[in-house]
């Protein structure tokens, strides 16, 4: 499974929930190296995850049930549900999703099989996965979220034969429990991580970190970087590029000065940033917004 294709999330509008009666509707669809990251609120739609490679750990905040996601896992998780989720291995936890509602959604996930959040083991993993790839792809294409009914269609079809592949599944393979000893345990580094999901929205130095923990930014990043398999400092990068994305698709109007400042950073970085990380600038997705609301 050494497939490094990253895809870069994509989301549709959300007006588009309220307009169309699809029974199966793409909401958000990528790939990428997963670091820890806690929705408090939720996610707004149902989500399915396939691993690649790596390991982690996926934590229902309500709940209180854990599992750990491991390569050739499925999992799916309902709407509006608190969780945080985090890698467990050096390896890049590398995954892949697809967020989705419809019209008919419940009775349609209880008629396959996947109404449940457990993990398993698709068979068809690699053509789940070509079809995240597909899917990506052709949404991609069209530089912004056409809305025209055929384009939809064709996506929620798409979308069916993505679900049909998943629920071809090897249920036989017992899912791994979590062990104990592979949780972060590291009080030190745990309260690292803590200080950058808190405060990363500030000016929040890598050398501030390390004295805060009691460690040299020598020894501070020597050992982040074995337990997370990531430098302090990209870590708190892609906590600020990923914060970026969401406030410029939810308020497009937003000039990148301010969304820099509410991040912490310089405007010209957080540009060189974008594109490296990304490939374009926060001005093309500007665009590309631009031209979806203009349809």
């Amino acid at each position: 499974m050494n497939d490094n294709t990253m895809m870069l999330p994509f989301r549709l509008n959300k007006s588009s929930r309220e307009s169309l009666s699809l029974p199966l509707y793409l909401y958000s669809v990528g790939s990428h190296h997963q670091y820890r990251h806690v929705k408090p609120q939720g996610f707004p739609v149902y989500q399915v995850f396939l691993i690649r490679s790596g390991k982690g750990l996926f934590r229902d905040l309500d709940s209180g049930e854990e599992w750990v996601l491991e390569p050739g896992h499925a999992f799916l998780f309902q709407a509006d549900r608190a969780h945080e989720y985090f890698p467990l291995s050096n390896e890049p936890w590398h995954v892949g999703f697809i967020g989705f509602f419809g019209s008919i959604l419940g009775s349609f996930l209880e008629g396959i099989g996947l109404n449940t959040a457990v993990p398993f083991y698709p068979k068809r993993f690699e053509e789940c996965w070509e079809k995240i790839k597909h899917i990506w792809q052709s949404v991609d294409i069209s530089c912004s979220p056409p809305h025209d009914e055929s384009y939809m269609q064709s996506i929620s079809g798409s979308l069916y034969h993505f679900f049909l592949n998943l629920r071809i599944a090897e249920h036989s393979r017992e899912v791994q429990q979590v062990p104990a000893d592979e949780l972060p345990h590291n009080e030190v580094l745990q309260k690292a991580l803590r200080l950058m999901n808190e405060h990363y929205t500030e000016p929040l130095l890598i050398s501030n970190l390390a004295r805060a923990v009691g460690y040299s930014v020598q020894h501070f990043q020597l050992l982040f970087q074995q337990e997370y398999g990531v430098t302090p400092l990209k870590y708190l990068q892609n906590l600020r590029l990923e914060r970026a994305m969401q406030m410029i698709r939810e308020s497009p109007s937003l000039p990148i000065q301010h969304v820099a400042q509410q991040l912490g950073m310089e405007p010209s970085y957080l540009i060189r940033l974008f594109r490296k990380t990304y490939g374009y600038t926060p001005g093309d997705i500007k665009k590309r917004i631009a031209l979806s609301t203009a349809k």
